[in-house]
């Protein structure tokens, strides 16, 4: 159905095209793969918004990027201007971070921003062979991915807006490199002068930049990383494909993010022990997910939660893939899936504390799911909690989420 519908598309866009590149598709695929067919051919999809992928499958990028916004890369034929013209012979790098994937996410954000504030060439830092078993490095070097985060982003994008180089590229000045102590949260780079900063895994800068005090104004540096970090476009067809298998359209479902696992262990018992209760959860979401359907993201599949979603809250259906079995490129991303399939939901309740919740707000935000000024809902209500410098801001251009000031106990705090 699919298929056929993205071969339909493309016979229309065929009739409307030049006899030369009509007769460059047909050659391409007979096997017939002259220079010139080939460029035509490509130059076609071009124009058609189809591309043809390693797998050999069409892809319908406008269908993309009505579903994920900004997330999309930049066109083919779109050129961006970089962010800012580096130093010459000054480079900035921070290792990537050992935990999961938003952790990474976060160090890099920051580390992009500071070498924008510094005006350095960001150094792109490989995934650490050490790198938390959540990752797949076995399986991303399988798929034959770039072992960075060109695995999940599109490299051509974020290269056009970043001045940027692999961490494995010699230094234009290679006998004067600078480890600091600390942290760059801490011992910030603007502190030193020599050509290239390293910040290694024992720094550990882990932060939200949206919230960091030395990125002001903060609408700029969120404009900085949503305008360099756009989602691949086989990550984002392979999440259009999950919604579509599971019947989940764009606005027409509620999506629920509890984290289990590690936070079952410490976080919840610790912080807010009625986030162990399944009842307590389901009757805090009951108002919103009435009659809905209802997407559950989570790493515990849990069927005395999902049958009580529909029995005690009365959702109309309830879809939850954490009991499937998954492999090859679905188990190596399976957190940017799980991620991307929460973008186009009508309503995201979020799980406090947790950094892939906030992950997916970002995303949202970015791609205009989520927008400025609206609630946002968590699973249960929360304590009172204090401010630590912004590290559970959504980072909505312009604003970042101060606190949760006014707990869940008095009403949904907003992105303010």
């Amino acid at each position: 159905s699919g298929s056929n519908s993205s071969l339909a598309e493309l016979i229309m866009q065929i009739l409307i095209m030049q006899m030369k590149t009509a007769v460059a598709i047909i050659l391409a695929s007979l096997g017939v793969h002259s220079v010139h067919a080939v460029k035509a051919y490509h130059s076609s999809l071009q124009r058609s918004s189809l591309r043809i992928e390693p797998d050999g499958e069409w892809r319908s990028t406008s269908k993309l990027v009505a579903l994920f916004g900004n997330l999309t890369p930049y066109a083919d034929s779109q050129q961006v201007p970089s962010a800012y013209k580096p130093i010459p012979n000054k480079t900035f790098m921070a290792d990537s971070d050992r935990e999961g994937f938003n952790n990474m996410r976060m160090c890099w954000e920051e580390a992009i921003c500071y070498a924008y504030l510094t005006r350095r060439t960001y150094r792109i830092p490989a995934l650490l062979e050490r790198s938390d078993k959540r990752v797949q490095l076995t399986l991303l070097k399988q798929l034959g991915r770039p072992l960075n985060m060109f695995s999940y982003y599109d490299e051509r994008s974020f290269k056009m807006v970043i001045p940027s180089m692999l961490a494995s590229d010699p230094l234009p000045v290679p006998d004067d490199i600078f480890q600091p102590e600390h942290s760059f949260l801490a011992d910030p780079p603007e502190n030193f002068s020599q050509s290239n900063l390293v910040y290694t895994e024992r720094t550990r800068s882990l932060g939200q930049y949206a919230g960091d005090k030395h990125l002001v104004p903060h609408e700029d540096y969120v404009r900085l990383i949503q305008s360099a970090l756009r989602i691949r476009w086989d990550l984002l067809q392979r999440a259009a494909d999950r919604l579509e298998e599971y019947g989940l359209e764009p606005g027409k479902y509620v999506c629920l993010h509890r984290r289990r696992g590690d936070f079952d262990a410490f976080y919840w018992k610790t912080t807010v022990p009625g986030m162990l209760s399944n009842d307590k959860v389901v009757n805090h979401v009951a108002p919103a997910i009435k009659g809905q359907t209802v997407l559950v993201l989570t790493d515990l599949y849990d069927s005395d939660f999902l049958d009580k979603l529909v029995s005690v809250a009365g959702a109309a259906r309830v879809v939850c893939w954490a009991n499937k079995t998954v492999t090859g490129f679905d188990k190596a991303f399976s957190p940017q899936l799980d991620m991307l399939s929460a973008v186009p939901a009508a309503k995201f309740f979020a799980s406090p504390l947790s950094t892939f919740s906030w992950g997916i707000l970002r995303w949202r935000v970015q791609a205009g799911s989520h927008k400025i000024g609206s609630p946002l809902n968590f699973i249960y209500k929360t304590a009172p909690y204090t401010p630590d410098g912004g590290f559970n801001s959504p980072g909505a251009p312009g604003t970042w989420l101060l606190a949760w000031q006014s707990s869940l106990l008095q009403g949904s705090p907003k992105d303010s």
